[in-house]
């Protein structure tokens, strides 16, 4: 009766861990931290698991110590993938080596085909259009596969440990994957639902890039402590006769012109750079940690790949020009204040001929204030 209860309390153990597991990873996962760091988090929240899990084992002399580490490591890699799932299984065969006794290689087998059945289902079976029972019983029993590892024992021994473990080891591992796949599963459609709406909320529809909204919420991410000579330019920039376009060539003619001008400036942006819509024909673009001259080049070349090349519109080569108005600093400021200097430079660019980029070489935030506090209001 107390073997039973043992048995019994190896697999009821881990799915009381894989409870409150769970309720840690969507905590995890509400927080909007990068996803690099998530999958750290959530690496660590299963190694301490598995560290946990494997502290209890029973130890069945020259069968070896058995635990459901399978589970764990198999659940691991199924639903959050292989980064997560490597390093949880590192952590068991580190805990397994420093165990020792009889049975290790064969343990050590078991972490192995386990990973290898959680891998399977991830590839397989997690985006297929299966119930979420099916597709936790298909888990369940790949995850089994963690009794091969008592291919390693004397025939005698492995026939005597799979009747008597194998069943409990089979029903744990479906358990645990509905457990798992049931209130895990529901928790990340919520939060994948939510990161839609946040995007959505942040995202200009027509041209796919951030929207006024999404630029604010951008900018805390950007860095502050600039190297020497470094700093950040704001550009910011409309189309020239934009009205005059739309209402030449219609509705569709200018939503495409906004589209093919954002996809021409976002080839030649760097990755953290930012570039958002900031309504009607007018944009704007981050440009951190760049010296002068980079941004100044930058800069001529946004009015260079859209100004030099026509536009082709049905049987029309229409010719597009910006007007740019850029601002450089060499230290952090408000953003509403250089936007506005940029808007202000941009008004000096539409009326010094169109086509042209006007840069405010400001290296200091009291430089721009008298900048743009002495600049001719926008008409």
């Amino acid at each position: 009766m107390d073997e039973l209860l043992s048995l019994a309390n190896i697999v009821l153990d881990p799915i009381t861990l894989i409870l409150a597991l769970i309720l840690i990873v969507s905590i995890v996962k509400r927080n909007n931290q990068s996803e690099l760091k998530s999958r750290l988090v959530i690496a660590t929240l299963f190694s301490g698991t598995l560290i946990i899990s494997m502290s209890n084992p029973i130890d069945l002399g020259e069968g070896g110590i058995h635990d459901m580490c399978g589970l764990i490591i198999g659940v691991s890699v199924a639903l959050f993938g292989p980064m997560v799932g490597v390093l949880t299984l590192a952590t068991g065969l580190v805990v397994r080596t420093g165990v020792g006794g009889p049975g290790m290689a064969a343990g050590f087998i078991s972490m192995f085909a386990t990973f290898a059945g959680g891998s399977i289902w991830r590839y397989l079976f997690h985006d297929a259009e299966y119930s979420l029972i099916t597709k936790s019983i298909l888990l369940g029993l790949l995850m089994s596969l963690h009794l091969a590892g008592l291919a390693l024992f004397p025939v005698d021994l492995a026939l005597q440990l799979l009747i008597q473990l194998g069943p409990y080891y089979i029903v744990g591992n479906i358990v645990g994957a509905l457990v798992f796949n049931y209130f895990l599963g529901g928790e990340m459609s919520f939060l994948s639902e939510a990161e839609a709406h946040r995007i959505g909320a942040n995202t200009d529809h027509l041209t796919g890039l951030l929207n006024r909204r999404g630029l604010e919420g951008a900018l805390p991410n950007l860095k502050t402590d600039f190297a020497p000579m470094k700093g950040r330019a704001l550009l910011y920039f409309d189309v020239d006769n934009f009205k005059t376009s739309n209402d030449k060539y219609g509705h569709a003619f200018g939503d495409d012109l906004l589209v093919g001008i954002s996809e021409r400036i976002s080839t030649h942006l760097r990755r953290h750079d930012v570039f958002a819509r900031m309504g009607g024909d007018e944009f704007a673009v981050i440009l951190p940690e760049v010296d002068i001259e980079e941004a100044r080049f930058v800069a001529e070349r946004c009015r260079a790949v859209v100004g030099d090349e026509a536009f082709t519109y049905e049987e029309h080569n229409v010719s597009v020009t910006l007007s740019i108005g850029a601002v450089w600093l060499d230290e952090p400021s408000e953003m509403a204040e250089m936007i506005e200097a940029a808007d202000r430079a941009m008004y000096q660019a539409k009326v010094s001929g169109r086509n042209v980029v006007v840069f405010l070489e400001n290296h200091s935030n009291n430089t721009l204030r008298r900048t743009f506090h002495n600049a001719p209001k926008v008409a």
